[in-house]
């Protein structure tokens, strides 16, 4: 269930025949490529002496004034304010950034500027620090998320960033930055957090991180955290009452141990490791036909999420001159387990008693459960060569060299069953269920899909810029890469039935990624730039199809040979802006327009006659817009900040097999974004001070559906508002604190999961404590 998923859709509707040949539409919402909507944000974050911001976006240290690139920073301070946890606190964080989820930690898909895909290669680019964990679509799992403990801050660089960071970085990047070891130094923190959730329970958190001298040239920093959080949906019966509350609760593990070793002044030497552990008991979806935060699920659908990442990053000068070494292991494990009793336990009740008599209600009772284990590890090698920067230097240029080299491979095992299939057959019928049809049942076993993506590239790349004038920079950069894919699945059993047991297909490719880039600093607080950037990402295969679906690709222009297999996307991205930071870094003013154009866009296709889909490059898009961000130091205590954006983003070009159609607006792009933000730190003392941090997110309408029928077909706007206030006395900080403060409850998506309607909201409102000391 990994790239390209095909599987059969099963068109089902209780006490109704399905249609023949159709097995299923649940795997994958055919025909969705989302551009979702973008606004700017850039908070306070790591700044030189002068106040400037500096970011290591371009893979330098520099000012973020002289990045022609659109880029939001949040720090670590920032952060903790916001109380940001995960994905959907981040999105909202970023106006620019968007997200869907179906229901559990782990399951996220994220978007920025619009360009986003449940199908096909990911479309952003996810790194810690330097390391890669980004890895293609799969249906049962989302984006690799870091657990935010001891991050120094997060970039969020908008706009494709193929040249430095390759493949998947299409529509833009992410990257988490830890915090480092110091050389010399005892020094640390530790916190804590207890809150309850309104219609839930109590959630805490315990987190803290240590830095410890070893020598004069080494330092070790370990950092880590546990904690719950409460669920707040409950399980009812039949009759309506509860059997089991609070049945989404998580339980979550996180530790980063780095170490910095400088045996020369020339030589740094920096390993680390990440492990982190997610267990959640069961989704936070609820279905919409019974009361607020209620499911009737016959089955509980617990996951576990597992990462760990060990790296080894060395830097060696030469001189002016510095050459860094990145090699890195990405492992992620998911397991997930859904209720299938309509997908499955229905529908092999209907094959056996299409009558619906009391076989059919016998069989359609049991429980069915679709069992996932999707499992992705990447090898990674970058090198890299640097000349100085051209502020260090004295000189009119700067560049940077690399190649870059990694083998990923993802594998998804899905087994599907119907427990107590067997016994009840039996029972009933005094059979087996071979003999009913045609194909045995192993411990109730009805169908298994087991596949494997193996990606293997090689890119090299290169990227400079050179002083045209006073102030004025061009930079230009170009990235190559070779990349061979390959996919084998076997599969099996009653739900697999006309297809092959073993499918594989291969292919290669070749992408080319241009960069041009303007930046003009007309002072040393203001400056203009404009871009022009190629974004990509590599195609795959899909599965195995059965020998009747002939017919049906070739209704889609397709060959069989060019079924198995679809290529690269790409899209040109243009964009000029501002940046600015003014009367002593009291007043930022940053703005942009941008209109971005995509091509051959992966997306899946229906084959309406035999009842699977194929991903392949179809239809086109566009998405244009503008946004204006402004934050102001007001008082030496208050701070003011806004940002806000508007978004047209609508298909271009439709395709034979896509429900899209041209002129229709793309999916999950908020029309408008707004984000309004009041930071006030007052000192009471020398060594004590009062502070207050509230934000408020206005995200706007948006649709979840091509088919004006469907009930996610439009997405209503919300608000989400948060509060912390505290005091810090000499670095014990002590604070309450509010998330959702109005207890919005809006249903903000409503995905539909195998065949059941559910909802998606914003957490209910939760108020807490922390304490936190650093010494």
């Amino acid at each position: 269930m990994l790239l390209g998923i095909n599987r059969p859709l099963r068109l089902h509707t209780t006490r109704s025949r399905p249609v023949p040949g159709l097995k299923l539409a649940a795997l994958a919402s055919a025909a969705t490529f989302v551009l979702p909507g973008i606004a700017q944000a850039q908070d306070a974050a790591p700044a030189d002496d002068s106040g400037v911001i500096m970011v290591t976006a371009q893979k330098r240290a520099e000012s973020i004034l002289e990045v022609p690139v659109s880029i939001s920073v949040l720090d670590a301070d920032l952060l903790e304010k916001s109380h940001v946890t995960d994905y959907a606190d981040l999105s909202r964080a970023v106006p620019g950034l968007s997200f869907t989820n179906s229901g559990t930690s782990g399951m996220s898909r994220i978007a920025l500027r619009g360009v986003s895909s449940a199908s096909g290669s990911a479309t952003v680019g996810v790194y810690l620090d330097d390391v890669s964990l980004t890895f293609p679509n799969q249906f049962f799992t989302g984006a690799t998320l870091p657990r935010l403990f001891d991050i120094d801050r997060v970039e969020v660089l908008r706009g494709p960033q193929g040249t430095l960071y390759g493949d998947s970085s299409l529509g833009g990047t992410l990257r988490f930055i830890t915090s480092k070891p110091t050389l010399g130094a005892v020094e640390g923190d530790a916190s804590g957090e207890l809150s309850f959730t309104e219609g839930g329970d109590a959630n805490y958190r315990v987190g803290g991180a240590i830095n410890l001298p070893l020598g004069e040239n080494a330092a070790l920093r370990i950092a880590g955290e546990t904690g719950y959080q409460s669920g707040f949906v409950d399980r009812v019966d039949g009759s309506g009452d509860v059997i089991d509350k609070n049945i989404d609760s998580e339980r979550y593990h996180a530790v980063r141990a780095t170490l910095l070793w400088q045996p020369s002044d020339s030589l740094t030497i920096t390993p680390a490791l990440q492990w982190q552990y997610v267990k959640s008991d069961d989704t936070n979806i609820f279905k919409l036909s019974l009361p607020r935060f209620q499911v009737d699920r016959l089955v509980p659908e617990p996951s576990r999420d597992e990462l760990y990442v060990p790296s080894l990053t060395i830097e060696k000068t030469f001189g002016d001159y510095t050459l860094t070494s990145i090699t890195s292991y990405m492992n992620r494990t998911f397991d997930r387990r859904f209720d299938a009793t309509i997908y499955d336990s229905e529908y092999v009740a209907w094959e056996i008693d299409p009558d619906f008599g009391t076989g059919y209600d016998t069989i359609a009772a049991l429980p069915g459960v679709l069992a996932n284990n999707d499992q992705v590890s990447n090898w990674a090698q970058e090198l890299r060569f640097a000349s100085p920067s051209i502020e260090k230097s004295g000189k009119p240029f700067e560049w940077q060299v690399g190649v870059y080299l990694n083998s990923l491979e993802a594998r998804s095992l899905d087994d599907e069953y119907v427990y107590g299939l067997n016994d009840a057959v039996a029972d009933l019928y005094d059979t087996t269920v071979e003999d009913l049809i045609g194909y045995e049942a192993p411990d109730d076993l009805l169908g298994y899909f087991h596949s494997t993506r193996k990606l293997d590239q090689i890119a090299a790349f290169a990227e400079g810029s050179l002083m045209l004038a006073k102030g004025l920079k061009l930079t230009a950069g170009v990235r190559q890469v070779k990349a061979w894919t390959k996919y084998e699945m076997n599969e099996g059993g009653w739900l697999a039935a006309g297809a092959p047991a073993y499918e594989t297909a291969k292919s290669d490719e070749s992408p080319l990624t241009p960069k041009f880039a303007l930046n003009y600093a007309v002072t040393d607080n203001l400056s203009f730039y404009a871009s022009a950037t190629k974004g990509f990402r590599l195609g795959g295969q899909n599965n195995a199809l059965p020998t009747y679906c002939g017919s049906a690709i070739e209704e889609l222009g397709l060959s069989a040979d060019k079924a198995k297999s679809f290529g690269s996307d790409s899209l040109w991205a243009y964009e000029g802006g501002m940046k600015s930071s003014l009367f002593g870094n009291r007043l930022m003013v940053n703005a942009s327009l941008y209109r971005i154009d995509w091509s051959n866009i992966q997306q899946q296709l229906r084959l309406a006659s035999c009842g699977y889909v194929i991903t392949s490059n179809a239809g086109d898009a566009r998405s244009q817009g503008g946004e204006l961000e402004i934050m102001a130091r007001v008082t030496d205590e208050l701070t003011l900040r806004a940002a806000g954006g508007i978004t047209d983003a609508e298909i271009t070009k439709e395709a034979e097999g896509s429900a899209a159609q041209k002129g229709q607006k793309v999916l999950a792009v908020p029309e408008k974004t707004l984000t309004l933000g009041l930071d006030y730190d007052r000192p009471i003392s020398d060594k004590a001070s009062f502070y207050l941090s509230t934000n408020w997110t206005y995200t706007g309408k948006s649709h979840g559906s091509f088919n004006t029928a469907d009930l996610d077909y439009e997405r209503p706007d919300y608000w989400v508002g948060n509060l912390d206030i505290g005091f810090d006395f000499d670095g014990l900080k002590l604070a309450a604190f509010v998330k959702n403060i109005t207890n919005d409850q809006t249903v903000i998506q409503r995905p539909s999961v195998l065949f059941v309607r559910q909802g998606l909201t914003v957490r209910p409102r939760t108020i807490g404590v922390s304490v936190s000391k650093s010494f």
